[in-house]
């Protein structure tokens, strides 16, 4: 896979059959760390963009960065003492068109405001209760 789009809507509909308790962690294949990770909880599906907080200068979205996210629906941490990423979530059930605003937002963060090259160079990691490992082929991403 070598499309925003595609991954986009692929990531939307892995993320509408999460079960509770599922964490999903989109990450480039190796340095320098950006990443974006969702967890299904019982009644809201909550996701996370990597802040510049964890990242190198070089790899950090900046002022830039900041305002695409923002626009693109991402709301920074109210309390960082214990987390600083981006957050947003949606309620569970959602509808489809929300799994796609959020695939969406995810690439704005990753691709534009991050600037990850393609989807080509990210990996998955996924598990479910008991840190089962969970494979999600239809992502389209190696997993890791």
């Amino acid at each position: 896979m070598t499309e925003w789009g595609e991954f986009s809507e692929r990531l939307a509909e892995q993320l509408s059959t999460l079960t509770t308790g599922s964490v999903l962690i989109i990450r480039e294949g190796g340095p320098p760390g950006r990443y974006a990770q969702f967890l299904q909880a019982d009644e809201r599906l909550e996701a996370q963009l990597v802040a510049d907080h964890y990242l190198d200068p070089a790899a950090r979205a900046g002022e830039t960065g900041h305002r695409l996210i923002t626009e693109a629906g991402w709301r920074q941490p109210e309390d960082t003492v214990y987390g600083h990423n981006w957050e947003t979530e949606l309620p569970w059930p959602s509808t489809s068109a929300a799994y796609r605003r959020l695939g969406a937002m995810t690439v704005t963060g990753l691709r534009d405001a991050l600037r990850i090259t393609g989807p080509e160079t990210l990996v998955y990691e996924a598990w479910t209760r008991g840190h089962r490992p969970l494979r999600l082929p239809s992502l389209g991403l190696r997993g890791n």
